[in-house]
């Protein structure tokens, strides 16, 4: 058995040589391993000093959305319309200087660059957002109506009867023999189709004339034709345009004209569209 006495000195010679030897190991604090120490009260004046630049930021977005829309918008007009995104942009270099002419210096000297990168980023995502409800109703309407659906022409087949025939794209073609035709669409708008001007222009080779809207029309169009036309019924506005009578074999151009008094600019929109008129088929 080993007593207390040599326990302790047989210890006590360990140390020793532990000492003498240079083995005992040296602690290594936070700082020695790159980690800085965590100072609350810095923490929190760092918080206060990025919540007021997000806030401010955020005041400033509105500002310049705001000053875009109901300012430099209504004195440009659709040509020049890239200043409306090009001033916004520019105004990004604006952001420090305005957080050191309105922030306390305590903040303004807690702010780096990785703030202004941040704050940047705030900034053009809340103008953008703004920006894109300011110019859709109800506030603003920079859009112009366009054919809801597909389009195509009634012809009166006698009897009180009516043939439809469907456009495929930008063409329709028709064969000849009918004595009356209509021109039928549908057109939907983000605001009221009503506020919107239509002309329609039918021309060939020997010249042109402006068709007449005919109201009577599309009520006569029913099932999956008035469906193809008008695929929002609640909101579409049916339009039919009576064609010369009697047209000839033929190439025709139709000119669509559309001009809208949008909010705060004037929507234009212009549409081309061939009919082909082509003999009947002789059965034989």
């Amino acid at each position: 058995m080993v007593d207390i006495s040599t326990a302790m000195a047989a210890a006590s010679a360990e140390r020793s040589r532990r000492d003498s030897d240079g083995e005992k190991k040296k602690r290594r604090t936070g700082a020695d391993m790159g980690i800085e120490s965590f100072d609350p009260v810095k923490h929190v004046a760092k918080e206060k000093a990025d919540t007021a630049s997000m806030w401010l930021v955020i005041a400033f977005s509105f500002l310049i959305a705001l000053l875009m829309r109901y300012v430099v918008m209504e004195k440009v007009d659709r040509s020049n319309a890239d200043i409306l995104y090009a001033l916004p942009l520019l105004c990004l270099i604006l952001i420090p200087t305005i957080h050191r002419a309105i922030m306390p210096s305590k903040f303004v000297e807690l702010y780096k660059k990785g703030t202004w990168f941040k704050a940047g980023f705030l900034y053009v995502f809340v103008w953008l957002s703004l920006s894109f409800l300011l110019i859709n109703p109800p506030f603003g309407d920079i859009a112009s109506p366009k054919v809801s659906g597909q389009w195509g022409i009634v012809s009166e087949s006698g009897n009180a009867s009516y043939d439809f025939t469907m456009a495929a794209g930008t063409a329709i073609t028709l064969e000849e023999g009918y004595n009356q035709s209509w021109l039928v669409m549908s057109f939907a708008d983000n605001s009221e189709v009503t506020d919107t001007n239509f002309t329609v222009t039918f021309a060939n080779v020997t010249g042109s004339q402006e068709l007449v809207f005919d109201e009577t029309i599309f009520p006569n169009i029913t099932g999956d034709e008035r469906t193809l036309l008008m695929p929002r019924p609640d909101s579409d506005m049916g339009h039919a345009y009576a064609l010369p009578a009697g047209l000839g074999a033929g190439n025709y151009r139709i000119i669509i004209d559309i001009v809208e008094q949008g909010d705060p600019w004037v929507n234009p929109r212009t549409l081309e569209w061939d009919l082909f008129v082509v003999e009947p088929e002789v059965e034989e």
